[in-house]
């Protein structure tokens, strides 16, 4: 009899260690599904490149507050844009609304007529916002130009 058992027993062997290679994968998994997660990122969160455009030079017409021109938030970006214009001392010529992905400022309207010239010198600020309800502030950029006045 005592042979019987020790046959059992070998035949027995290969179930225990399916069983045990069982157990502890299922260990494994419970465990590492109750791991503390690090926080994904979200897409909102993940730093995206913005697309800034670049101007040499900008026209504007001599004397007159309202301009034609009108500055763009390229498609591709994620965010809000706010753009200012600034002459050389720091004074500010105009400053748009928030302007959506892929839209344009409305017409540029100066707080003040310019005379006829060339303004060196002169920075469009770039102000950034997320697309969310608080309108989070981004990074900005700023570029030097110069305003041809005609």
């Amino acid at each position: 009899m005592r042979r019987g058992k020790r046959a059992a027993a070998r035949r027995r062997w290969p179930l225990v260690l399916l069983l045990a290679a069982l157990a502890m994968l299922a260990a494994l998994f419970f465990l590492r599904s109750c791991a503390p997660k690090p926080p994904a990122l979200a897409e909102e969160d993940s730093p995206a490149q913005i697309a800034i455009p670049g101007y040499e030079a900008l026209t504007l017409q001599a004397g007159a507050k309202k301009q034609s021109l009108r500055l763009p938030n390229p498609a591709e970006n994620d965010c809000y844009f706010q753009i200012s214009l600034y002459l050389a001392d720091d004074t500010l010529l105009w400053q748009s609304d928030l302007i959506k992905p892929g839209k344009t400022s409305a017409p540029i309207i100066l707080s003040r007529p310019l005379d006829p010239g060339t303004y060196p010198g002169a920075t469009l600020r770039y102000a950034c916002f997320r697309l969310d309800r608080e309108k989070t502030p981004l990074n900005g950029a700023e570029t030097k130009l110069t305003l041809w006045v005609q």
